[in-house]
């Protein structure tokens, strides 16, 4: 499936505001602070019911407005004479969110995430490589539940199982006979080896088509790994090893009413591997063999990381699904060079729906862009002209001229 079209009402600078897409490359052109973010960010909204942008979601609602809604239309491969399904996500401060599929109120936000796969770039997906393990995990995690029901069925497990552990711990802290925790322990043991599993299976799947793309899109090249950093790998890979590590570290648990060991504790590495060091010659045997480029990463490095991974996400995402999904990237190209600007079409032109913002339509080759689907914002729209005030993202300085174009 991918977006035919998107209306955004009270959405960030947008009042009421309508724009089409097709399948393949769309090109979303507009000087800084015309609304292109706030584009991609409803798109987003309509397909996760979640800001790709901030936890406070009453910040999506236009200055002044007293909701915001969002509604797409789905559409699969045979465009306008298959199927279509429509979203619909409002959300009002003090009242909550309202998720209609269809038409239909949603049960689970589960039946919207599997209208279709979702993968987003904007400046704040930079803390998948700067910011926390917790971070990294749970986007790891939304990945594979999407994806793979199983997995998601594994992960609800644990998180159910973790609850009631933690729960138990607090009754110990306040008195309660340690050995209630048993049956606990055991539970926690099971479903955190069953979802270990699984994650070790994702990251696997996902490591060599990171390190080929981190490769071809990081600023000077090199060899990128992806990898998983757990706990249970200092452990047998048995019930009996979990439970006693549990056990040894009980105290410390009932001291934080918290459950210190296991796969929710765990974290993803982006790293360089290295084989010499800075002077070209071998690499000396006390230095490290991965460079980690949450601590040691350049700006640009980072920045490949992130894209490689929603590539590489996307790429598994289809041999698991057989659906691409819509990915949205918000003004990379301005990041890359020319070689790599090139390489990332070539990718994005494969399959799938890409939706890709920029402030110059010329980051695009002629070429690229006969084939691609051109929407212009703000003073782009209008043919140029002299520039009026562009509203920020949380201002409402008026409706944005938009215009769409398809080449060739």
């Amino acid at each position: 499936m991918h977006i035919a079209e998107l209306r955004l009402v009270n959405f960030r600078s947008y009042g009421d505001v309508r724009v089409s897409f097709r399948p393949g490359v769309n090109v979303i052109v507009g000087r800084n602070a015309s609304g292109k973010t706030n584009l991609l960010e409803g798109a987003f909204f309509a397909l996760r019911a979640a800001s790709c942008r901030t936890n406070r979601e009453e910040k999506a609602v236009r200055w002044g407005a007293a909701f915001t809604r969002v509604e797409a239309t789905l559409a699969d491969a045979a465009g306008a004479h298959g199927p279509r399904r429509t979203t619909s996500v409002a959300y009002a401060p003090g009242q909550g969110k309202q998720v209609r599929l269809d038409g239909a109120e949603v049960r689970s936000l589960d039946e919207l995430r599997r209208q279709g796969n979702a993968f987003v770039f904007v400046p704040e997906s930079l803390l998948l490589v700067k910011g926390s393990p917790a971070r990294r995990r749970a986007h790891l995690d939304a990945f594979a539940a999407a994806v793979d029901l199983a997995y998601d069925a594994a992960l609800r497990e644990l998180q159910e199982a973790l609850r009631q552990r933690n729960a138990q711990l607090a009754r110990v802290r306040e008195g309660g006979p340690p050995s209630a925790l048993g049956p606990w322990d055991v539970q926690v043991a099971r479903a955190g080896l069953a979802l270990a599993e699984r994650r070790r299976g994702v990251v696997r799947a996902l490591a060599p088509r990171f390190a080929e793309f981190a490769a071809g899109l990081a600023p000077d090249g090199g060899h990128f790994e992806l990898s998983l950093v757990t706990q249970l790998d200092a452990i047998e890979p048995t019930e009996a090893s979990f439970v006693a590590a549990l056990v040894s570290r009980r105290g410390g648990d009932v001291a934080r009413a918290t459950t210190g060991f296991g796969p929710q504790r765990d974290d993803v590495r982006f790293a360089e591997a290295r084989a010499e060091g800075e002077d070209g010659g071998a690499l000396p045997a006390d230095e490290p063999r991965q460079r980690d480029l949450r601590l040691f990463g350049s700006q640009g490095e980072q920045r490949a990381a992130v894209l490689a991974l929603l590539l590489a996400e996307r790429a598994v995402a289809e041999e698991i699904t057989g659906d691409r999904g819509t990915l949205l990237l918000d003004d990379v190209m301005s990041e890359l060079d020319d070689a790599r600007r090139r390489l990332l079409v070539r990718v994005l032109s494969a399959g799938g729906q890409a939706i890709v913002t920029t402030t110059n339509r010329h980051y695009f080759t002629d070429e690229e862009l006969v084939g691609a689907h051109v929407i212009a914002l703000g003073p782009e729209a209008t043919g140029g002209g002299s520039a009026p005030r562009d509203p920020g993202p949380d201002e409402a300085d008026g409706e944005l001229a938009v215009t769409e174009t398809r080449r060739g």
